[in-house]
């Protein structure tokens, strides 16, 4: 059963261990940090697929190299020691050691994998990833049975398919690939297997680190766990594992924004400075298809609320006339979906057809942006 505040209803998971911060930051309680975003997770594999069609190539093992990471240290991190001593080891696999364990060893690793491995799942529903389920290899007497999931509705397939990837790499110590299938409307399974990880990718996706910048937003906030009030008004249906947001009806998510700012740079990397314009035009094609203008044409300080409780940073600048509009983002985080998302927004605001985008991201994380409509 998972545990809700008995004032606002939102997971006591999230509020204890999140902090929505005064500087547009939503960071993790036992790591300051490292930082969240919650954010509408259906543009995720919407933008995705938008770039793998501007750059001409498919580009899925890129995001969940990169996916898998971030959530590989997470379970590290978040693993108790009793299990970290049960399960990891430098010396060989955790599949070299079954070989070795008795009857009763096994039986006490395979009680511990299955309370880890529901406890992630757990961990999935209070984000918002989807109605994950255990596989029937538990009950067939599979050796590893952790290694297949079930997903029913995932925030994105693609992230689903690496989280599991990074969670089993966390338990076993190897590297593995992942493959997933659909066997329903919106079901999927997803298989972890051992097997190397695309190695030219290994120097490239690097973590961009700053020191934050204090700020001075506040919130109004639940008495009992303290969650921004807006953030509980979402609604949390833990059993489907999703969060939707009420007024716009769209899907939200708390995750990790480096793996996917680490996607971006390793594109970059692989397929040149094309890159960060399709990012960009990718995100801004799909905000203008799929969002209202409705709860976005408002004045500088309300659009600063909304980026700092989505934790993509602190708004301290917002000035424009009917031609352009001028942003300074401190503690900036993924900056070129942003910056298409802004566009987009910019365009329908000022009922035009296109627009041009200017930014620059500085070494202490200001994010510059000035949008230029064509009439």
């Amino acid at each position: 059963m998972i545990e809700v505040c008995e004032e606002c209803g939102v997971p006591t998971m999230v509020s204890g261990g999140l902090n929505w911060k005064s500087n547009g930051v939503i960071s993790l309680a036992a790591s300051p940090r490292n930082r969240m975003v919650f954010f509408e997770s259906e543009t995720l594999d919407r933008i995705f697929g938008g770039i793998g069609e501007l750059v001409g190539m498919p580009i899925e093992h890129i995001i969940i190299e990169s996916r898998r990471r971030e959530t590989k240290r997470y379970i590290e991190r978040a693993f108790p020691p009793e299990v970290r001593r049960l399960i990891d080891s430098k010396e060989s696999s955790l599949e070299d050691r079954m070989a070795r364990m008795s009857p009763g060893e096994k039986e006490t690793l395979y009680a511990t994998m299955r309370v880890v491995t529901q406890s992630i799942i757990d961990i999935a529903r209070n984000y918002g990833y989807g109605q994950q389920r255990l596989s029937e290899l538990w009950e067939s007497g599979e050796e590893f049975p952790w290694r297949t999931q079930l997903v029913e509705d995932p925030y994105s397939i693609l992230f689903i398919s690496a989280d599991n990837l990074g969670s089993v790499e966390a338990f076993e110590g190897v590297e593995m690939q992942v493959r997933y299938e659909r066997t329903g409307e919106n079901k999927f399974r997803t298989e972890v297997f051992p097997g190397q990880h695309a190695l030219e990718l290994e120097e490239r996706l690097k973590r961009r680190r700053y020191d934050f910048k204090p700020g001075d937003i506040s919130y109004d906030r639940c008495p009992q766990c303290g969650i921004p009030k807006t953030v509980s008004r979402r609604i949390w249906d833990l059993e489907k594992g999703t969060i939707i947001d009420g007024e716009t009806s769209r899907r939200m998510a708390i995750f990790g924004p480096f793996s996917i700012d680490s996607i971006c740079d390793d594109l970059e990397g692989e397929l040149g400075d094309a890159v960060p314009a399709a990012v960009i035009e990718s995100t801004r094609r799909y905000i203008r298809s799929a969002w209202s203008l409705d709860n976005w044409n408002r004045d500088g300080l309300t659009f600063q609320q909304m980026i700092a409780v989505r934790g993509l940073g602190n708004l301290v600048r917002f000035e424009g006339d009917r031609e352009h509009l001028e942003m300074r983002i401190e503690n900036a985080c993924l900056h070129l979906p942003m910056a298409g998302a802004v566009q987009a927004l910019v365009e329908l605001a000022y009922r035009a057809e296109s627009s041009t985008t200017a930014w620059e991201l500085s070494e202490g994380g200001d994010l510059d942006l000035t949008i230029t409509v064509k009439r």
